[in-house]
């Protein structure tokens, strides 16, 4: 059965793909076809390495917030990343963070379990922004380290499927009068 629920807020407003792609997403059931329906769209099917952790992101920087040592998993996603680089050349990330994330709030203790006004969905994406963005950073200084070019791209998946760029508050665009 097609997933035509499966809706793309921000179509196109980043550049595609150049190539293989590395995709980070987390453990979450709920979404597997969903996100399968993504990277199809992306024209990416059978182009991209799919790497699993719980949390996506917080769980490949090694939960740094959480009770328990998970730090070998950041060493564990950093392997991964080398060989896929190695193995199939790619030249994008893609972390695909989702809301309602058991890992972030039962397993880390990272962000509580939000709620459905549009205040607490800022404030969920806002959580998920902050991880994604050390994960960005921390990937960008180990491909400079590595001599290598890769493009960090950062999404937010909805329990619909429904896709949005994380890129943290929208720039006001302001529009210039002329002067008379």
């Amino acid at each position: 059965m097609p997933l035509s629920h499966v809706q793309f807020e921000n179509d196109c407003s980043y550049p595609p793909p150049r190539g293989t792609v590395l995709l980070l997403t987390c453990m979450d059931l709920r979404l597997l076809d969903e996100i399968i329906q993504f990277m199809n769209h992306d024209n990416l099917a059978n182009r991209y390495d799919h790497v699993v952790f719980a949390g996506a992101a917080l769980g490949a920087l090694g939960a740094p917030c959480a009770k328990s040592d998970f730090s070998h998993w950041k060493k564990t996603f950093f392997d991964h990343l080398g060989a896929a680089v190695e193995l199939h050349r790619v030249e994008d990330v893609y972390i695909l963070e989702h809301r309602n994330c058991g890992a972030y709030h039962t397993v880390f203790g990272a962000c509580r379990n939000y709620g459905d006004s549009e205040k607490e969905q800022a404030a969920e994406e806002a959580c998920h922004l902050k991880y994604a963005q050390l994960l960005q950073q921390e990937i960008e200084d180990w491909a400079k380290q590595h001599n290598i070019k890769l493009r960090v791209t950062k999404f937010l998946m909805g329990l619909r499927g429904q896709v949005s760029l994380l890129s943290g508050p929208k720039a006001k665009t302001q529009s210039k009068k002329s002067a008379k």
